[in-house]
Order: structure tokens, then C-alpha cells, then sequence
């Protein structure tokens, strides 16, 4: 990849030094392996996986239907915790631990009963902000996502990719550096799911947050990222590291390029090679 399409990483200052040094990641994850055991049956999820994701990155893995992809946020997460390996951000040593990280789901998972202003209010709540600031500064971006005006609306009066607006929004402001968004277009049509992309895109390029994205569909992975790990099936390992050559800021027009379309083929054929092998072991 070229000097022009890399991201430039932000550096911090050794002491005594006037040599600037790359900062740690913001994510490290150091050879994670995960099974579960019922009824004396032993079920390995993850083998050995290991993945990075850089200050102000975006990343995205894909790989088939259960291969381990949100197991292993969830032990990002300290939801759960890995038989082996060990996960650390910004340098520090944080397996098991919770409230690390900012977390979007598959499904908006809005509040019902608050109001998209007090869905996003949520986010100040957590950062101890004073009421004032955190609904004027919730209205700031509700305004800057296209959301002027439903502040005193209800979840339940949203069309599907509002909800999804509103929910990112929640977890762009939270204290938290880090995202992990689980697959949170999945359940968009088509249209609404390419308006999604072009939206997070933009809104990505001004914001430069560390994401660590689970996606199946490949375009938008390859639209999205910096880089693109791809899991192999149960046990999910990572197959391939694919860095994305594409500089930014990206335009949706990159996808009818020459370049774009011969990674897409190379990354889809990976693909179907690992679904037909977790087809031929499951027959």
C-alpha cells in the first residue's frame, strides 16, 4: 500500500526524547481462543485469534454464520472470558473487564419508554455531563444527523434506519473510544441500508473514531475500512489480513472501480470457500 492511502496513526512523545513513537492501539487483541461445554460436549469458537485496530481506524471482519465474530466482542466487551489469549487497549490490560468499550447491537435497542432526545441523553448520563449541556449537546448532533425535529419523538415513530441513527449517535457519544458495531445494518433493506453506509461513511471521516465493525456483506466492509480481517469458519480463525488501498475521504463511487471490484471477487471467493467447508463438515 502506498504512503498516499495509509492512515496517518497518531504518535506520543517519549520522555527525554524528541523522536515521536506511534501510540499503542487502541485495540490489541493477543491470540484469543474460546469453547463452551454442554452436556460433555466441547464446542471450540475461537482458535487463536489476533487483531489490531489503530488509533482512529476503522476495521472490519467478516466471515460465515457463526464463526465466532460476536463471541469475540463480547469477550472484547468482558462479557465473557477467553480460555486463552488476552485483550488490551491503548497499551493497557483489560481482559474480562467491562465499560471499556462503546457498543452498538444488530438492533437499535432504544429505550421505549424515552424520548430519541433521552435515548441520546443516555451518553451524557454516563459521562456525569450537567443536564444543560449533555441535551444541548444532544441536539447538536441530533440536528447534524438528520434528526432535527424528532427529538420528542418516541422509537416507535421512527422508520428502521432513524432508529439505527439514533442508536449510533448514542454510542458516538459515549466516553468511551472505542465501537464495536455488531452487523447494525442488518436488518435495513436494501435502499435504506446504502443510505446507512453513505451516512456512517460521512460521518466517520469527521468524527475518526477506533470502530471495530462486524459485517457479511463484503462491499461494505471494503467501502468502510482501513482493513478487513476474514475469519475462517467454526473454530473462527483469521485467515486474511486485506489492507484497504483506497485513499480518503471515500466517495461511494469508488465501488464501480476496477480495483474495488477485484478485491470484492477475491474476498467473496474466500468466502464461499469457507461456507462449503463448514457445509461439507456439518454433512
Amino acid at each position: 500500500m502506498s504512503e498516499e492511502t495509509q492512515i496517518q496513526h497518531s504518535t506520543t512523545e517519549t520522555p527525554g526524547s524528541s523522536q515521536a513513537v506511534p501510540a499503542p492501539p487502541a485495540l490489541e487483541v493477543k491470540g484469543i481462543s474460546k469453547a463452551y461445554t454442554e452436556r460433555r460436549r466441547v464446542t471450540s469458537v475461537l482458535n487463536n485469534v489476533s487483531l489490531k485496530v489503530e488509533q482512529q481506524e476503522f476495521v472490519s471482519i467478516v466471515g460465515p454464520s457463526g464463526c465466532g465474530k460476536s463471541t469475540l466482542f463480547h469477550i472484547i466487551g468482558g462479557l465473557e472470558q477467553p480460555d486463552a489469549g488476552t485483550i488490551s487497549m491503548n497499551g493497557s490490560l483489560v481482559t474480562g473487564q467491562r465499560g471499556e468499550i462503546s457498543y452498538m447491537p444488530q438492533q437499535p435497542a432504544l429505550f421505549p419508554w424515552r424520548t430519541i432526545e433521552d435515548n441520546v441523553l443516555i451518553a451524557g448520563e454516563i459521562k456525569g455531563v450537567p443536564q444543560d449541556q449533555a441535551r444541548e449537546e444532544a441536539r447538536h448532533w441530533l440536528a447534524k444527523v438528520g434528526l432535527s425535529g424528532f427529538e420528542r419523538a418516541y422509537p416507535h415513530m421512527l422508520s428502521g434506519g432513524m432508529q439505527q441513527r439514533a442508536a449510533f449517535l448514542r454510542a458516538l457519544l459515549a466516553p468511551q473510544e472505542l465501537m464495536l458495531l455488531d452487523e447494525p445494518f442488518s436488518a435495513l433493506d436494501a435502499l435504506t441500508r446504502s443510505e446507512m453506509q453513505r451516512w456512517l461513511l460521512e460521518l466517520w471521516e469527521e468524527n475518526r473514531r477506533s470502530v471495530l465493525f462486524i459485517t457479511h456483506n463484503i462491499e461494505e466492509a471494503l467501502l468502510l475500512s482501513n482493513r478487513i480481517y476474514v475469519f475462517s469458519g467454526r473454530p473462527g480463525s483469521v485467515l486474511h489480513t486485506v489492507d484497504i488501498p483506497f485513499p480518503r475521504p471515500r466517495r461511494e463511487e469508488i465501488t464501480d472501480s476496477p480495483e474495488f471490484l477485484l478485491l470484492k471477487r477475491q474476498l467473496s471467493q474466500w468466502m464461499r470457500e469457507e461456507q462449503e467447508k463448514s457445509a461439507t463438515t456439518k454433512g
